[in-house]
């Protein structure tokens, strides 16, 4: 085995995590509190509640467009990967049981659930977001559509455009559940996806400037 396969492998494995941590912020900490910090993941969410779609099966109709968008933009390894774990979180979604792990805080204090399940749902988000981004794809969700304006307004930064985007599913989260918690906390998960997404891409962002790719 060469080093290109044991790279493409260990990608593969690293993405198939990434989706996998994203079925368990959205089946242990979000379905149940109705909690949507943006992404497809949080539209997928609403869109969810409306038309009352499995939130997999939502998932699925809203990045298949994107996907094929990114793939003719950004490339056909960058799509194939995309697609992998675009078909991958659902996939996950569908094994992984909706558990309300918070139940017992909601006991305690609503308020309390909503920021341990906005705090942990948004690292574990984050935390795949950042995976897949270093490892040369997307989530499948708004980072697609952020990096895509990113080829065009390269002079903004993508945690920038992607506040922006998510800030809008946020704003539409709470119109809909008409709930000014759902609305707070979800921002507040918001920031820390954002946070961990940086996080998680520091390394990788300190290195192609040091190669003078920017």
């Amino acid at each position: 085995m060469n080093s290109k396969q044991t790279i493409l492998i260990k990608d593969y494995a690293w993405i198939t995590f990434a989706a996998a941590i994203t079925a368990v912020a959205v089946k242990f900490f979000f379905t149940s509190t109705g909690l949507a910090p943006g992404g497809i993941t949080g539209l997928s969410i609403v869109c969810s509640s409306i038309f009352h779609i499995d939130v997999s099966t939502m998932s699925l109709c809203i990045s298949i467009p994107l996907l094929i968008l990114a793939t003719i933009v950004l490339g056909k390894s960058f799509g194939i990967k995309t697609l992998y774990i675009t078909l991958m979180t659902p996939l996950f979604m569908k094994i992984i049981p909706s558990i309300h792990t918070t139940a017992i805080l909601k006991e305690i204090n609503p308020v309390l659930e909503l920021i341990v399940a906005g705090a942990a749902g948004g690292i574990l988000v984050g935390s795949a977001i950042g995976i897949a981004l270093n490892h040369d794809c997307a989530t499948g969700g708004t980072d697609v559509i952020a990096l895509l304006i990113q080829q065009v307004l390269k002079f903004m930064k993508l945690s920038v455009i992607l506040f922006l985007l998510d800030g809008s599913v946020v704003i539409t989260s709470g119109i809909i559940t008409n709930s000014i918690y759902i609305s707070i906390f979800s921002f507040l998960s918001l920031m820390v996806i954002i946070k961990t997404i940086s996080f998680v891409t520091a390394k990788k962002l300190t290195a192609i400037k040091e190669n003078g790719i920017f």
